[in-house]
């Protein structure tokens, strides 16, 4: 019989999905995935149970789990995140895998609007050879991203900027996955723990993504490429606002989901 304060024991009774208890437990006992199964009759003590429960407790408040274990995996690599940052998604990953493929030895990045730096930090890691900078208007955000990238060697110039209010340079990729979410959007009830201005604009969804095409030619070089992510449903307008500014090459990839997610285009004067 299992004793009732053992890992297997806990997976089992526990009011949560079994994956999200397999997660809290890790956390807590700083096991890996692997050492939660060979050590399923590990048995917690009383303080680790206290711990635990209080855990759980949090996480049945609706607060979401990465902010609970104060980490996200993004990219194959475990990223530091808060209440001051938005948790990183899957779909943003695309994101990274399109820099990469547009950038060459010896380019310049922007990222604006860093968050936990997690686009900037990817993109260095992947691409050493990139100079890569990264912006946030955020004070404790860039605090995270600095984190982020003291801890996982990535070296990226990070500076306090509201979009290119303070930008003084051109680079060769602007890239930003900025607030797009329309503020009656149901979406929004989902995601109360996280920061509401990096979720959406408070007007229309299109406000941030308009500021940024509409000034990112002046901060890219001949031939620059402006990316950026969006809502599944705003493919027509970020690809219309492109060509208003007169980006070439105007194109939009569906994420994994084959919903349309970034749009990009090139600078050409």
């Amino acid at each position: 019989m299992l004793n009732k304060n053992s890992i297997a024991n806990l997976i089992v009774t526990t009011n949560l999905d079994r994956s999200e208890v397999k997660i809290l437990l890790g956390h807590l006992l700083r096991f890996t995935k692997a050492q939660l199964i060979t050590h399923n009759d590990y048995i917690l003590n009383n303080s680790q149970l206290q711990e635990f429960y209080e855990l759980c407790n949090q996480r049945l408040l609706g607060i979401p789990i990465n902010y609970i274990t104060g980490t996200r995996e993004f990219y194959s690599r475990e990223f530091k995140v808060n209440s001051d940052t938005l948790i990183p998604r899957p779909e943003t990953e695309l994101l990274v895998d399109t820099i990469l493929e547009y950038a060459k030895a010896g380019f310049s990045l922007l990222d604006l609007g860093a968050g936990s730096g997690c686009i900037a930090i990817s993109v260095k890691l992947e691409s050493p050879t990139l100079f890569v900078s990264a912006v946030d208007k955020s004070p404790k955000a860039l605090e995270v991203a600095k984190f982020n990238a003291a801890n996982l060697g990535a070296n990226v110039e990070f500076k306090q900027s509201d979009w290119f209010s303070n930008v003084d340079a051109k680079y060769d990729i602007i890239v930003s996955n900025p607030p797009y979410i329309h503020p009656e959007d149901n979406h929004l009830d989902n995601l109360s723990f996280e920061p509401l201005d990096a979720l959406t604009d408070f007007y229309d969804g299109l406000s941030c993504l308009r500021h940024i095409i509409t000034n990112a030619r002046n901060y890219l070089n001949n031939d620059g490429i402006l990316m950026v992510e969006h809502g599944y449903d705003q493919g027509v307008s970020v690809r219309e606002l492109f060509i208003l500014n007169e980006f070439a090459k105007v194109t939009t990839l569906c994420d994994y989901s084959r919903n349309e997610r970034i749009t990009l285009g090139a600078a050409v004067n």
